[in-house]
């Protein structure tokens, strides 16, 4: 009774619905209630790692949040997605979904958006010693993780607060205003490839790329035959391409065709 009801359409609440356009597809994913079991998201987490560079993928959040694993397997395949991913809060965004949200390559929030941030809840059984070295890496987990994926989102008295028990509550205004300087600072950083022109590492910036064995004598040969060739004229250097942006400075809807 309980395999049919799963498979009842009506029971399912999180959609995807693809649209094709003429250039580009767009993905709509409908994250809502509690996020359950991670075999319930491997449609998702397909989709988005199939997703080509000139698509769109929209996540609208209306979730309090749910289990850390699965959301850890949506949070790989969002790091992973090639289009550019979109997230915007309906309504509910807290826990997990905080994560999820911020993992997106742009943002938009409904009017009455609220976010919810606090530490992680659960528990554990077993022999003492198990139940006592099972809390002390849970602790140790929570506190690396709410510091590194709040980083620049919140700030660190806030993010301290969170790890000592208190709840985080943001009303739409906040977040948008938040996000203005997360997004910076995100920019800022890099992607960490030092080969990517539209972050300028492999243009401007100190960092070179690190060459293989492979790299070092395909390296050695090129400069030999270089030798050997008349002086070529200067080029100019390639130029940066522009980082698209698209951030969604609108509090009451999001439209992307």
């Amino acid at each position: 009774m309980t395999e049919d009801l799963k498979l009842m359409p009506l029971i399912q609440p999180n959609k995807l619905f693809v649209t094709e356009n003429r250039d580009h597809t767009l993905y709509e994913y409908y994250l809502l209630g509690n996020i359950g079991d991670p075999e319930d998201y491997v449609e998702l987490c397909h989709a988005l790692r199939t997703a080509r560079p000139e698509d769109k993928f929209i996540l609208r959040f209306n979730s309090g949040g749910g289990q850390v694993r699965t959301g850890n397997q949506i949070l790989n395949a969002l790091h992973e997605c090639e289009a550019l991913t979109i997230g915007f809060i309906e309504h509910d965004c807290g826990s997990m979904c905080t994560f999820l949200f911020l993992a997106c390559k742009t943002w938009g929030v409904s009017k009455y958006a609220e976010w919810f941030s606090h530490t992680v809840s659960g528990g554990n059984f077993g022999k003492e010693c198990e139940t006592f070295e099972a809390s002390q890496f849970l602790r140790r987990q929570t506190h690396k993780r709410i510091r590194e994926e709040y980083k620049y989102f919140l700030t660190d008295d806030e993010i301290e607060k969170i790890l000592t028990g208190t709840d985080i509550y943001l009303d739409a205004d906040e977040i948008m205003e938040r996000l203005e300087t997360f997004d910076e600072a995100r920019e800022m950083q890099g992607c960490g490839n030092p080969d990517c022109l539209e972050c300028g590492e492999g243009v401007d910036g100190e960092s070179e790329p690190k060459l293989d064995l492979f790299g070092m004598i395909k390296e050695a040969v090129r400069e030999v035959m270089e030798e050997t060739k008349p002086v070529p004229k200067p080029t100019e250097k390639p130029k940066r391409r522009p980082r698209q942006k698209t951030f969604l400075k609108t509090k009451n809807s999001v439209k992307i065709a």
